[in-house]
């Protein structure tokens, strides 16, 4: 199985409602997957691919299977969420009387995702869209909120170099972004995250400071200079270089289950 899979879901398209979650199933069952893994991975991939199907114009499933837990980013453009905690609660609704007249909209779509998942993130705008990110572990006795994955273990399984030797590379990433215009990571990126940049301007560790970034990955082997890496020890900001291409950097992370923002 590859180690992260891509799905499309149409909004609307209630013919093919199910699919999506019945493909996930089988793909765990063919991996040998344990039982509980795989009704709780197939509940949760329903009620979400139900949910787009019902209130978006369209969505997204990323699933990574990783060595503890699959992963699932749930990404939708649609009407979005007004209040979270409303929805969260069991049999609240919006659903429309074409919805349910199709056995939709009982409001137990994300109740159910929240009963079935060991980690549960929710953001969303209204009027344009929600973000899922659900983690199902494979032992049920590690569970944890976090992503669970570090600049340590990024480096050591990419063999990346270190450049700011004594920095604090075990704090644990909460996502990633990839991007060469300071403005808009410093607009778009979140505090924790790992940024990936070909920029080897000292300000990349003055926005990174700032956004209180867990580190920066210099890739395309364009090695920073030494008032890049003096001003990094300033910010305190870990510095990781390679010679990998963005795109691959990016790769790499998402196969480690580190997820982008949105």
């Amino acid at each position: 199985m590859r180690p992260i899979q891509f799905y499309y879901i149409k909004g609307r398209d209630f013919f093919n409602a199910g699919r999506t979650s019945t493909t996930i199933k089988r793909h765990l069952r063919e991996k040998e997957y344990p039982p509980g893994v795989i009704q709780r991975v197939a509940i949760i991939a329903y009620e979400a691919e139900i949910n787009i199907v019902c209130y978006t114009d369209h969505g997204y499933f990323f699933l990574y299977f990783l060595d503890d837990r699959v992963r699932i980013i749930v990404k939708d453009r649609g009407q979005g969420i007004e209040d979270i905690d409303l929805a969260m609660q069991e049999g609240f609704s919006t659903a429309s009387d074409e919805i349910r007249k199709l056995g939709f909209g009982a409001g137990m779509g994300l109740a159910n995702i929240k009963k079935n998942a060991d980690r549960l993130a929710i953001r969303s705008v209204p009027g344009v869209g929600t973000v899922l990110e659900i983690d199902v572990l494979t032992n049920s006795e590690g569970r944890s909120d976090s992503m669970g994955t570090t600049l340590r273990e990024v480096m050591d399984r990419a063999n990346l170099e270190f450049l700011t030797d004594g920095l604090d590379i075990d704090r644990e990433l909460t996502g990633g972004y990839a991007g060469d215009l300071l403005s808009d990571v410093n607009a778009n990126s979140s505090a924790g995250n790992v940024w990936v940049t070909v920029l080897t301007h000292p300000n990349v560790t003055a926005v990174a400071g700032l956004k209180e970034l867990a580190g920066v990955i210099i890739a395309g082997g364009i090695r920073p200079g030494a008032d890049f890496i003096e001003k990094a020890y300033s910010e305190k900001i870990p510095i990781l270089f390679t010679e990998m291409n963005a795109f691959d950097v990016v790769a790499m992370l998402a196969s480690l289950g580190v997820t982008g923002n949105s």
